[in-house]
């Protein structure tokens, strides 16, 4: 029988908040059962087991990356609501360094839940594109390179880059952005005057 007031929410949270202190390759399932107060067999009334846990984790990762994206991306002009996206999304890399790590487990998972969460972060970076007037296609591919660049800066910097006292890391990041912002006002102009695709 499952203890009163566990549930997989709270599992998860604490399985969070664990993996932030511990790493998310040492959370184990016996580590989560002492800090919830239970019996490891109890983690099973909520959870198949530790693979379940990481598709778990990752909706909870997206979940809360998603909330801290999506005031940014209705700003209008979309140049400042990819400046504050890209903020934000720093931010979060930052201060929760071990659920972003659980976002890069996606594309492995193909659990329903995740899926759709999954795509609705993509569509997220498309439709703070959508008032430049480009086509579909365009804001796809402008929106996996916001991504990529992104993510290739969190992540170097995650792993210890960017620390050379020539340059300051924040100052590096801004000119990221910016140049993001150069591009899809180049494209924007490119689309409206006929030579993109020419």
């Amino acid at each position: 029988m499952a203890r009163k007031g566990l549930s997989r929410d709270t599992i998860v949270d604490t399985a969070a908040a664990l993996a932030e202190e511990k790493g998310m390759e040492n959370l184990t399932l016996h580590e989560l059962a002492d800090a919830l107060g239970v019996k490891p067999a109890s983690l099973y009334n909520h959870l198949q087991g530790l693979p379940e846990l990481n598709v778990r984790l990752a909706e909870r990762a997206l979940d809360r990356l998603m909330d801290t994206l999506s005031q940014a991306v209705d700003i209008r002009p979309v140049p400042d609501a990819l400046r504050a996206l890209a903020a934000a999304y720093r931010s979060f890399a930052q201060e929760q360094p071990q659920l972003y790590r659980a976002i890069l487990l996606l594309p492995q998972f193909s659990d329903p839940g995740l899926v759709a969460r999954k795509q609705a972060f993509m569509d997220l970076f498309v439709r703070m594109l959508a008032p430049l007037g480009l086509p579909t296609e365009e804001r796809v591919h402008i929106s996996r390179l916001i991504r990529s660049t992104l993510h290739g800066y969190v992540s170097m910097e995650a792993a210890g880059f960017f620390r050379s006292p020539l340059a300051d890391a924040d100052e590096s990041f801004a000119r990221a952005t910016e140049w993001l912002c150069e591009q899809i006002t180049r494209t924007e102009a490119k689309y409206h005057d006929g030579t993109l695709h020419q």
